[in-house]
């Protein structure tokens, strides 16, 4: 009887090894100082409706910020932009380094929109040189720089 109940408590306490919990990987906090915090930070100021926020964060390809004349000229697009993605879910976040000072990230909401982020770090801090939207089974919208 005893061989039986410690059988029974031996293949309890194993198969609960298997249900204990995995150390959590750590969640990317919104901020300029990475890629995907910026990338974060930008899709959270469309959500919230600061847009004049979300185009502080646009630059030149050279890695400087853009002229309040260019960032008033996209005001419209940025602000149709929030009007599709404002409020829906991120579902996926991926990264890539293209050079040292250089990066693409791609955000995907609501598993049907993806926002492709180019990205250009500028001494401590990163700017969004380029922004497509890559709809879900259609060709790619760029919103940033506008096409010529």
């Amino acid at each position: 009887m005893n061989t039986r109940v410690l059988f029974w408590l031996g293949l309890l306490v194993s198969g609960c090894e298997s249900l204990a919990p995995t150390p959590r990987r750590e969640a990317f906090q919104p901020g300029r100082s990475t890629p995907p915090g910026i990338a974060l930070l930008f899709k959270s100021a469309l959500d919230s409706g600061r847009i004049a926020d979300a185009l502080t964060l646009l630059g030149t390809p050279e890695g400087v910020p853009l002229p309040a004349a260019e960032r008033y000229e996209l005001l419209p697009e940025l602000e149709r932009l929030q009007n599709l993605l404002a409020g829906l879910p991120i579902t996926a976040l991926r990264i890539d380094t293209l050079a040292p000072g250089s990066a693409a990230v791609w955000l995907e909401v609501d598993y049907l929109h993806t926002l492709h982020f180019l990205l250009h770090r500028r001494d401590s801090l990163w700017l969004i040189i380029a922004l497509e939207r890559l709809p879900w089974r259609r060709p790619a919208v760029p919103v940033f720089p506008p096409p010529e």
